[in-house]
């Protein structure tokens, strides 16, 4: 997972400022929820292989939203002002909760939240 593809860091003046696109963290949270698909790393060669041993199985692995989103707050220690974008794709259910929770978790440590294309 890449922060910059959702979480852009700057200074405004003396203020540290993040840019959250909220599209980006979208498609990061439905990768994490989705699960990567890997199948396990074959042991012995071809040779000694039964040509019907068929596929390995598959492992999903998928990563804990919780920690996720508590990384993202991490993230965002020391930073003043926490400015949010597309705020259109907060209508998906779970994850608007869960980026709310994010917000007022700011919020609480003392971050000031900007809406951006809401009147302020």
């Amino acid at each position: 997972m890449r922060r910059r593809d959702f979480l852009l860091m700057r200074t405004d003046g003396s203020d540290r400022v993040a840019d959250l696109s909220c599209e980006k963290l979208f498609m990061n949270y439905q990768d994490i929820n989705s699960g990567l698909q890997a199948s396990r790393e074959e042991a012995g060669t071809l040779e000694d292989a039964d040509w019907w041993a068929g596929e390995p199985s598959l492992n999903i692995n998928t990563a804990d939203p919780e920690r996720f989103f508590a990384s993202i707050l991490e993230d965002l220690n020391g930073v003043e002002k926490l400015q949010v974008l597309d705020l259109e794709w907060l209508n998906q259910g779970e994850f608007r909760v869960r980026v709310e929770t994010l917000l007022l978790a700011f919020k609480a440590a003392g971050g000031e939240v900007i809406y951006k294309g809401q009147d302020n």
